[in-house]
């Protein structure tokens, strides 16, 4: 256990969580204009359905729920040494485990998505991306609140707490935006009809972009996605403070 949290292991974790899922949606859009599909603008699991597209995100997404899940274990726990050695308050300590169980529910809910097409199992795809989106913001909120509190213990973390907060911003942003788009476009209602609906417009695997108010909400959702992207990126150097404060405790 001890070899993972290292500092070394534990950035080329987040190095390769980052890469991963920033580059998935990324290839997997290429693959999806070069078979023909519309450019503006699909949900990010719309492309899991062409057969090229959807291997890049099945691959991709399988990976990075694992990585995800794994980092948020491994930064909750830095952290939880560190909040201990500085002898802060039980209730921090709460909010950083309760963002760790966030961490692992995003993570799984990634993994599992991977390998669950909407045009299969729609019900199913819902409930999990609801779980992503959801995890994924209660951890950057607990994670960006707890380092208001240790920029207040050691100044390292200042330096991360301005753009953690404003890219934590955007990803609040971009899950309102897609909500109410959604919640427009079906009625508030919870029938699956309308979205079903969408499969009836297949072309080969595309899925038609004709619905403006789906389209502003995957660009809501791409917003939420780039935005986690970089909240996990600013753990980078956040990570020498947790391990280097671990260590000379040792």
């Amino acid at each position: 256990m001890e070899r993972l949290l290292g500092a070394g292991v534990v950035e080329r974790t987040l190095q390769a969580t980052v890469a991963l899922l920033a580059l998935t949606p990324i290839v997997t859009y290429v693959l999806w204009l070069a078979d023909g599909c519309d450019p503006f603008v699909p949900f990010i699991s719309d492309m899991d359905i062409p057969l090229r597209s959807g291997f890049t995100f099945t691959l991709g997404y399988a990976l990075g729920g694992i990585l995800l899940a794994t980092t948020g274990v491994q930064l909750g726990v830095l952290r939880d040494r560190w909040m201990t050695s500085a002898r802060m308050s039980q209730s921090w300590v709460n909010l950083n485990r309760f963002s760790v169980l966030a961490a692992v529910a995003a993570g799984i809910g990634l993994f599992w998505i991977s390998f669950t097409p909407w045009d299969e199992h729609l019900g199913l795809h819902i409930v999990q991306a609801n779980v992503i989106f959801s995890g994924s913001v209660i951890w950057a909120f607990c994670v960006t609140l707890a380092t208001w509190r240790l920029s207040q213990e050691e100044g390292g973390f200042s330096d991360v707490l301005a753009p953690r907060a404003a890219f934590s911003v955007l990803a609040v942003v971009g899950l309102l935006g897609m909500v109410e788009r959604v919640f427009r476009y079906t009625g508030l209602s919870t029938d699956l009809y309308a979205l079903e609906e969408r499969l009836q417009f297949l072309d080969e695997g595309c899925v038609s972009l004709n619905e403006p108010l789906l389209s502003q909400a995957a660009a809501f959702e791409w917003l939420l996605a780039a935005s986690m992207v970089l909240i996990i990126a600013t753990f980078l150097p956040e990570v020498r403070v947790l391990t280097r404060a671990h260590g000379e405790e040792e």
